[in-house]
């Protein structure tokens, strides 16, 4: 202003000139030319899991956190902001930086500073731990049986405590059809073998448990009774708790110690038991932990538990007879035999002795006997017969036989029911022997229906028809459970249901 040298002009030009001033500077600071100052910065974490000590921060191993510079001040306040950014200070490797993003790469102390432009305005130094994590796990209760159940507590225990709440636990269950984890209850809800693992970072528990079914009870009669040279087999009917389920195996043994030569039985570890000297053993049976004792007693062959087996019957008219043809098993050093009739056109109530007849061991064939019988025809019909016969020796009588039918009433066949149909289990070979009475009428056929319980079929199928036989042998599984019943079929006219059996292993 000194070349302005009238004092009231200069006057005049500071007045003017200050406002000036004020406006430039404005506008310097607001469009950036002139860079504001900035006080208050710091280096603040505000996302992430993280330890705050006295002069540094402490994070974990791999961890990625969210950066802030704080509540800074510019002044002026109207200024341009600030290019603020974070910069790590060494070439250390511990920390990388992606905007606001500081992520822990590997252990060690590492320098973070908030920048302006190329000066630093506020640094803290950071440092990066692995934390050494361990597990205290309890759990509270007895997983043996199925149905049993747990509750699992974890404690986490670091050599950082202020993180050891931050850190997860997680529960899992490796076979998850025989233990279920819900939150921290444990619970046995099928056999078998599974593992339990509770893991909090790197440390692992691991809970191994077998599950088995709880035996509630083994039901079979206290005495089993077997005749010499015979065989068969221990069928102990095994009640879990809860019930029906597959329990564990079945395990056969001695009670007392002997020679084997003394023994009166053999037995097999299927529970296969054979007869080869007259006395008595005693048994015990093991199922999971319970067992049971049976006394198994041998004694001498006796024809009274012998049964006649699949007596078959054909038939024929001449001279006003009819001349019924049978056939049955023969049963070992038996050769006498008895014939009953009961004659249902004569309206007889009681089987009666057509006939005893002894049979030469050189008429058997095949294993089979054959004899024919001869019943003089009622007002020139056939009649209805029933026929069974009974084997016979010094020692005694055996079982009857099936009883068959003979009726040639083709009218009546809706009103017939196959009767008497029963089945017994081959469990060496798989297999269930069917048989039933015979209706005999000329042209008769039989059907076998089936349902399989276990595949929850909707109703019966037909198994196989025209079967001529009274017999018939089913295949079946380790694991079956099937309901059967058997129907007569003539010229397409059918017979009522046999009783329905329930075929189950």
């Amino acid at each position: 202003m000194k070349f302005i040298k009238d004092k009231r002009y200069r006057k005049l030009a500071i007045l003017i000139s200050i406002p000036i001033l004020l406006v430039a500077q404005f506008y310097l600071f607001k469009f950036g030319i002139f860079r504001p100052m900035i006080k208050g910065a710091e280096v603040e974490i505000v996302d992430g899991d993280y330890i705050k000590d006295i002069d540094k921060f402490i994070v974990k191993l791999n961890d990625t956190l969210t950066l802030s510079s704080g509540d800074y001040i510019k002044v002026p306040s109207y200024g341009k902001q600030p290019h603020i950014w974070f910069n790590i200070l060494d070439k250390s490797g511990v920390l990388k930086i992606e905007g606001n993003k500081l992520i822990a790469i590997k252990e060690g102390i590492s320098s973070v500073a908030i920048m302006k432009n190329s000066r630093i305005l506020k640094k803290a130094d950071i440092k990066v731990v692995d934390p050494i994590i361990s597990l205290d796990v309890n759990i509270d209760g007895n997983l043996k049986y199925v149905g049993d159940s747990a509750i699992i507590t974890s404690v986490v225990e670091s050599n950082y405590n202020r993180f050891k709440e931050k850190e997860k636990v997680t529960y899992e269950s490796l076979n998850k059809d025989v233990i279920k984890i819900t939150d921290n209850k444990i619970e046995a809800i099928g056999p078998g073998k599974a593992s339990v693992l509770v893991k909090s970072k790197d440390d692992i528990k691991v809970f191994d448990y077998n599950i088995k079914v709880k035996v509630d009870k083994i039901n079979i009669e206290n005495i089993f009774e077997i005749e010499l040279e015979e065989t068969k087999k221990l069928k102990p009917k095994i009640i879990t708790k809860p019930k029906n389920l597959q329990h564990s195996k079945i395990i056969y043994e001695f009670v007392e110690s002997k020679l084997p030569v003394k023994r009166a039985i053999r037995l097999d570890d299927d529970g296969t038991v054979v007869g080869l000297r007259v006395g008595s053993e005693k048994v015990r049976i093991i199922c999971g932990d319970k067992s049971r004792e049976i006394n198994i007693k041998v004694v001498d062959k006796s024809i009274k538990n012998n049964k006649i087996e699949n007596l078959n019957s054909s038939y024929e008219i001449i001279d006003n007879k009819v001349i019924v043809y049978l056939e049955w098993d023969y049963l070992e050093n038996v050769y006498d035999y008895d014939l009953l009739v009961k004659n249902n056109s004569l309206n007889e109530n009681e089987f009666s002795i057509y006939k005893s007849i002894k049979i030469n061991k050189d008429e058997i064939k095949n294993n089979r006997i054959k004899y024919t019988i001869e019943i003089e025809l009622i007002d020139g019909k056939v009649p209805h017969l029933s026929i069974k016969v009974i084997g016979k020796s010094n020692m005694g009588s055996t079982k009857p036989s099936n009883t068959i039918e003979i009726n040639v009433q083709e009218d009546d066949i809706k009103e017939l029911v196959v009767e008497n149909l029963v089945y017994e289990i081959d469990y060496e070979n798989n297999i269930a022997k069917l048989r039933w009475d015979s209706i005999n009428i000329e042209n008769i056929y039989y059907n076998i229906y089936i349902r399989n319980n276990k595949n929850v079929e909707d109703g019966f199928t037909l198994l196989q028809n025209g079967i001529q036989k009274n017999e018939f042998t089913l295949n079946i599984e380790e694991d079956v459970n099937l309901e059967i019943y058997v129907r007569a079929n003539q010229n397409d006219k059918y017979s009522q249901n046999s009783n329905t059996i329930i075929i189950k292993k």
